[in-house]
Parts: C-alpha cells; sequence; structure tokens
C-alpha cells in the first residue's frame, strides 16, 4: 500500500490536483551532510502533522486549513502545498500536505532548508507500517523542494455545518403539549418552524425537523447520529424529550427518525 501511495504522491505533485501556491523564489535543500539541521527540519514537519487534528473530517482541504491556523504568523514551517487522492478508499489516507522547512544557522551561512510531505485520513496523521506516532520519520518523508513554491493559503471552508439550535427542546415540548387530535403531521411540523430559534453561529444551518402520527402518539425528530433532538407525545397526553443510546442513532440503526420516538420504550435501550 505504502508502495503505491508513494507512486500516486510523485504523480501528484505533477498533476493538477496538487494545489500549490503561485511561484517567487526559494531556497534549495541544503547538502545532506546537515545532520543537525536536518533533524531539526524534519522534527518541526513533523510536529506540525501531528497536531493538525480537530476531529474526524474526509477532506485534505480541512487539514490545509487547520495547517494554515497552526503556521499563521509564522516564517517556518511553511504549508507550500497539498495532494488530493481522488481514488482512496475506506481507512487509506485520501490526502497529503507538503511544508517547507527553513533552519538558520549559526554561522553565517545560507539557513538550511528542507521540505516534507505527510499524509492524512480520517484520524489524523498516516505513520508507515503503523510505527509510532511519535517517530519523526513515520510521521514525515522528505520530498524535493519544488522550485520557486510560496507558502499558500487555502480555500475558505463554505459548506454548511447543520445544528439544532439552542431552545429548540423547549419549543418542540410546548408545540407537542398543545397539539389537538385534530392536528396532522403537517400543522404540528409547521408551528415547530414558525417558532424554532435561528442559529447563530457561523455557516450553522438547522436540521430539517420530521414529525410523525401514530397510535395516537405525535413523535418528533431533527439531527442526525451526532446530535439528535428526539420528543414523543404519548397517548396520556405527556410529553417526554428522549435521550436514548448514541448506538441506536447511527445508520443502520434506529435512526435519528420521527419514527424512532414512537418506539415503545424498551427497544430505546441499548443493545448490551
Amino acid at each position: 500500500m505504502l508502495a503505491s501511495q508513494n507512486a500516486l504522491r510523485t504523480t501528484a505533485l505533477l498533476a493538477p490536483l496538487i494545489i500549490a501556491g503561485a511561484l517567487t523564489g526559494c531556497a534549495t535543500t541544503a547538502p545532506g551532510g546537515d545532520t543537525e539541521q536536518a533533524t531539526q527540519a524534519r522534527h518541526a514537519a513533523a510536529e506540525i502533522a501531528r497536531h493538525l487534528y480537530r476531529g474526524p473530517t474526509d477532506t485534505i482541504d480541512d487539514y490545509a486549513r487547520w495547517a494554515d491556523d497552526d503556521l499563521a504568523g509564522r516564517d517556518s514551517p511553511q504549508l507550500i502545498g497539498y495532494t488530493t487522492y481522488p481514488d482512496a478508499t475506506h481507512n487509506d489516507p485520501f490526502g497529503a500536505l507538503q511544508l517547507r522547512v527553513t533552519v538558520e544557522r549559526y554561522d553565517g551561512a545560507d539557513p538550511y532548508v528542507a521540505c516534507f510531505e505527510s499524509q492524512f485520513d480520517y484520524w489524523g496523521v498516516v505513520t508507515d507500517n503503523h510505527a509510532g506516532w511519535d517517530d519523526d520519520n513515520a510521521v514525515t518523508h522528505p520530498i524535493e523542494c519544488p522550485a520557486d513554491a510560496q507558502p499558500l493559503t487555502p480555500p475558505v471552508d463554505t459548506r454548511p455545518i447543520y445544528v439544532v439550535p439552542d431552545g429548540t427542546d423547549d419549543v418542540v415540548v410546548d408545540v407537542l403539549t398543545l397539539a389537538t387530535a385534530h392536528d396532522s403531521a403537517a400543522d404540528v411540523l409547521a408551528d415547530v418552524n414558525k417558532r424554532m430559534p435561528q442559529p447563530t453561529g457561523d455557516r450553522e444551518v438547522a436540521f430539517e425537523p420530521s414529525v410523525t402520527i401514530g397510535d395516537q402518539q405525535i413523535g418528533f425528530a431533527m439531527g442526525d447520529a451526532d446530535e439528535c433532538l428526539l420528543a414523543v407525545r404519548r397517548a396520556s397526553g405527556d410529553v417526554e424529550v428522549l435521550n436514548i443510546p448514541r448506538v441506536l442513532l447511527q445508520p443502520g440503526e434506529l435512526g435519528c427518525r420521527a419514527e424512532t420516538a414512537l418506539r415503545p420504550v424498551d427497544q430505546l435501550r441499548a443493545p448490551h
């Protein structure tokens, strides 16, 4: 697997998939005799790669943005490129970052400059042959510094962040409590949507809620496996916000669905 990824990585550097900065002028890597500087440079690149993880992601763009945040205001290391692996499968690295590191010398000579690449998957930086996470040689791979590469700025993330707005649970409880036997699922849903608080965070968008009615009960759901609001109005008129095990909300399980809220309580417990 490593051999194939190395081949892909070499090819990707020449293909349009690599996103590199404009070309302006860059020092070349110093000769291989600078053992101390080479070790310092590799360690600096490895430290950046190790600490980029902010949460599960399936795009190298996120790692590039996180690197850009971490490197802001620093002269070295610099993010000079990133590569997407479009054919990556589950558990494979799906991209790589390229960093340039400059190590100053104290004898007046030109700085030592070296470039490194690190691969990333859903959970963070990938190490060679499952080697230790603290092994700089497993975390980073030396590459030739691209001629005249310039630090780049990754594209701004414009993807929506879906949320259940704060205070929605209170609205849902009130709407379900006031619902009458003549109200349809569409009526209940319209009332919730009319009264639901608006998201306040950057790029936040409210999940689409859903309502179902059956056996003189009203079920409400909003969210996904990571954030789910489930509520039910029982035939008795009692309203309850349900807190069920997250495992039951996963794909292939009951899911965050209005129908889930109507299930008997004994079906909403953890399976083990």
